[in-house]
């Protein structure tokens, strides 16, 4: 009953699609429409943090200590081009304009360095303070002797520092040059403190235009030497955007275009293009628009789908029509598409649901970005193969009607034997005699085998000298902003980036920084802590003790002669002598609001590192201290947040190493299972999947041989190669089990020209992604291309040859017993004519 109710459909499907084609087509059109308008609302967010999961702790972190900084970062500007006096003045007339603009918050350029110059003294620790009396005691001596008209000097003591000697030892830096400029003052940098964020593509924008509108109108006016360019946090998403855009945009054109060629040169019908294309582009926008609706935004992971999806996609439409122009050589275009869809549709579905379900398996994973990939290359697949067996029909029929690939031969219109009338009908076309297929010796074969199991073998002794990417750089997108960014930061001679911590107020910065004080001497010579800054390094505090000190230097410079007063050293010494205690409210402005919240409620600390956490073991040592510091402040009571991109791309990493191992064996498993359920025997299974688990292996001595490594990024190939690897192994084994044994040649020759052009059509979809500047999609590309490589060398190369042997070895069986069938191939070529009919199956 089910298999006649399923005959019923699949009989009223083919009957639809030749009887009706136009209607479907413009079912699927609608569709498209509604994908392709939802689609074009994807936003790209390429910053990490969007890898995380929105209630992952360093996210709510960031999400917090950016509400209270006013934004996650500046906008810099920096100006050239003139002389380093105009240049000054442009900047300070410049800040006065930007300051005026609602948009903007504040604009850094100059400080009062001078504030920090008078009240040195204070500043410093009253341990400092004690040394500088004892030095000036020295110096007092000496001079009133040198005064003393009855002192003979003998020489035998080398004379105490000076006043400019003790000046400079002593008098502490400010905390910020005067003006934001290099060295010889021909660039300056002003940086723009924006009221919104940069995760906001289209304020950014807005924000980023109407700051260097507002400076290149300024420079028109009254600077016309001046030239502007941007960086900083908004500038470098803005183009980074654009560059991740243009870059999986000629990713998915060289990808499409490659297919194209592959399309042509397998089949040399212009309609394949249509029959294969069509399809896989509905696919792809039912796809972003699926996207769009549950998810929102693309990242660094997702943002590639276009290209892989295009490789999936054009598979399934490949084997339908290639499998319909070969039963159409003999066949009428009806019975040719019905033979090509049944031929076809249990192996398409197979390894739709295979490739899927591995996809799938990726909603295990703790990493946020993987859990999208999965999600979206998983409905992909879906809705790939069904755009392809749903529309492919309709198309194939169009195509017979525009051109016909042959001539019908006439049917017979009256017969009372309905099947005799059709096999009459048939027949002459069924005439032609097959192809004789050249068959190889088995030393060959076996070498063949042999080959790639000696390959597997070398990848599983190499696999363990195989690394993970340790240098963050070398998966950064490359664009005019990130090269300025940091030439302006080699520039200014800035520390690396610091983390953020934010506190209540300055008594908890304090608290927070005599705990990493303490993490810093636990960890000793493996500390990764350089300094902390904060407010209380800029207001005095122990004034009782400092006082004093001053007090005594104070006395002390009272006593030296007259003829030592006049240095000008000395007179800086009394005026720093002269500055009374002060608190927060009067340091200058744009020192303060730097450290504090915008809504007045919270104060910011900075660590800074020692490393340059490029490096994955120093980074994960800083995340590992960072974390000592969050516990000791939770065991205090403290409420702190922390907002540093190194801790995030550490979390990025642990979460990507703890889901790998589990990921992977997790789709190798889900692979063989969905096999297993379709096959419906073990044996069968595993011969089906051994070789695709054989060629993953070969990927170990392909990434060892062209030196290539793993990374966060290009980790989620991993699971996905075995899900399109599975499919040649599928299709092969399919159409052997129809063309039954002694096929080999015949099933070589026609499906395994089609997994041909399904591995190069997916290897071109990862390929295109070669010529990207972000390096991270690169070395998806490199990965990507390898375990394709690999991977059909056990499922198109390795199988087959298996196939051919199992079948040679249970022919001399027979042949022990009686007479066995003549074997006659597993070939690719040569024709002959042999005498067999048609119903005649051929040895391998």
């Amino acid at each position: 009953m089910a298999r006649s109710l399923r005959q019923r459909w699949f009989e009223g499907f083919i009957q639809a699609a030749v009887s009706r084609p136009w209607q479907v087509l413009l079912v699927f059109a609608l569709l498209a429409v509604g994908g392709m308008a939802l689609a074009s609302r994807l936003e790209f967010r390429g910053s990490f943090v969007e890898l995380l999961p929105q209630g992952a702790r360093e996210v709510q972190d960031l999400t917090r200590v950016s509400q209270k900084a006013g934004g996650d970062g500046y906008l810099v500007v920096l100006a050239k081009g003139d002389t380093p006096e105009r240049l000054r003045a442009y900047a300070a007339e410049l800040k006065g304009r930007l300051e005026a603009l609602p948009e903007v918050r504040y604009v850094e350029h100059s400080y009062d360095v001078d504030f920090f110059r008078r009240h040195g003294l204070l500043l410093l620790p009253a341990e400092k303070l004690a040394e500088l009396r004892k030095d000036l005691e020295a110096r007092v001596r000496y001079e009133r002797q040198q005064a003393n008209p009855f002192y003979i000097d003998l020489g035998a003591t080398p004379p105490p520092a000076d006043f400019e000697e003790i000046s400079k030892k002593y008098t502490p830096n400010a905390p910020m040059k005067e003006y934001l400029a290099n060295a010889d003052g021909t660039e300056v940098y002003l940086m723009l403190k924006p009221s919104g964020t940069a995760g906001d593509l289209d304020f950014a924008r807005r924000f980023v235009e109407l700051a260097m509108g507002t400076g290149r109108t300024l420079a028109a006016e009254r600077y016309p030497a001046v030239k502007l360019e941007a960086t900083g946090n908004f500038q470098n998403r803005i183009e980074e955007d654009a560059v991740m855009r243009s870059d999986l945009s000629r990713a998915g054109i060289l990808s499409a275009l490659i297919a194209v060629g592959l399309i042509l040169l397998a089949t040399r019908r212009i309609a394949a293009l249509a029959v294969v294309g069509l399809p896989v582009v509905v696919g792809i926008l039912l796809t972003f628009g699926f996207a769009q609706v549950f998810i929102g935004h693309l990242n660094v992971v997702t943002g590639f789908l276009v290209a892989i999806l295009i490789g999936l996609g054009i598979e399934y439409g490949v084997h339908l029509c290639m499998r319909y122009w070969e039963e159409r050589e003999h066949l009428s275009a009806r019975e040719a598409l019905t033979a090509a869809v049944g031929g076809t549709f249990s192996g398409a579905v197979t390894s739709a649901l295979t490739n899927a379900a591995a996809f799938f398996v990726l909603l295990l994973a703790q990493f946020h970005a993987f859990n999208q990939f999965g999600l979206l290359a998983g409905m992909g697949v879906l809705l790939a193969v069904l755009a392809a067996y749903a529309m492919g029909p309709s198309l194939l029929a169009i195509a017979e009607r525009l051109r016909p690939a042959r001539k019908d031969a006439p049917v017979a219109v009256a017969s009372t034997d309905a099947p005799a009338a059709a096999a009459s009908a048939v027949a002459p076309m069924a005439a032609k005699p097959e192809r004789e297929w050249k068959r190889w010796p088995t030393s060959v074969i076996a070498g063949i085998a042999l080959a790639v199991v000696a390959f597997a073998g070398f990848s599983v002794a190499i696999a363990p000298k195989l690394g993970f990417e340790t240098d963050m750089r070398k998966l950064k997108g490359d664009s005019p902003a990130s090269r300025l960014d940091d030439h302006v930061t080699e520039q200014l001679g800035q520390p690396l980036n610091p983390a953020i911590f934010l506190v209540d107020d300055v008594k908890q910065a304090a608290q927070v920084e005599a705990i990493i004080a303490e993490v810093k001497r636990k960890n000793g010579a493996d500390s990764v802590f350089l300094r902390t800054t904060s407010l209380n390094d800029l207001v005095p505090h122990d004034l009782q003790r400092r006082e004093a000190e001053i007090a005594g230097i104070r006395t002390l410079l009272h006593g030296l002669p007259e003829s030592a007063r006049e240095d000008v050293r000395l007179k800086d010494f009394t005026q720093m002598l002269e500055s009374k205690p002060y608190g927060l409210d009067s340091l200058p402005v744009e020192v303060r609001r730097r450290f504090e919240a915008t809504d007045g409620k919270g104060t910011f600390l900075l660590l800074f590192p020692s490393v340059s956490n490029y490096d994955t073991d120093d980074l994960k040592r800083w995340a590992a201290q960072i974390d000592q510091v969050v516990e000791g402040t939770k065991a205090r009571g403290i409420d702190m947040a922390v907002l540093d991109s190194n801790r995030i791309a550490a979390r990025i990493f642990a979460l990507v190493r703890g889901d790998g191992p589990l990921i992977l064996w997790s789709a190798a498993g889900v692979v063989f299972f969905v096999i297993l359920l379709s096959l419906r025997s073990f044996k069968r299974a595993l011969l089906v999947t051994g070789p695709l688990f054989l060629g993953m292996t070969c990927l170990a001595g392909g990434m060892y041989l062209f030196d290539v490594q793993l990374n966060f990024i290009n980790a989620v190939v991993l699971p996905n190669l075995l899900a399109i690897a599975v499919d040649n192994s599928v299709h092969l084994f399919h159409r052997y089990e129809e063309e039954g044994p002694g096929s080999l040649g015949k099933v070589v020759r026609h499906t395994g020209l089609a997994a041909v052009v399904a591995t190069l059509s997916n290897a071109a979809g990862y390929g295109a992604l070669l010529i990207a500047n972000h390096q991270g999609l690169r070395s998806i590309g490199q990965i990507a291309l390898l375990g394709v490589v690999c991977t059909f060398l056990g499922t198109t190369v390795f199988f087959p040859a298996m196939l051919a042997l199992l079948e040679r070895w249970k022919a001399r069986k027979t042949a022990a017993v009686g007479e066995g069938a003549l074997v006659r191939s597993l070939e690719l070529g040569m024709p002959g004519v042999g005498n067999e009919s048609p119903g005649e199956r051929k040895s391998a």
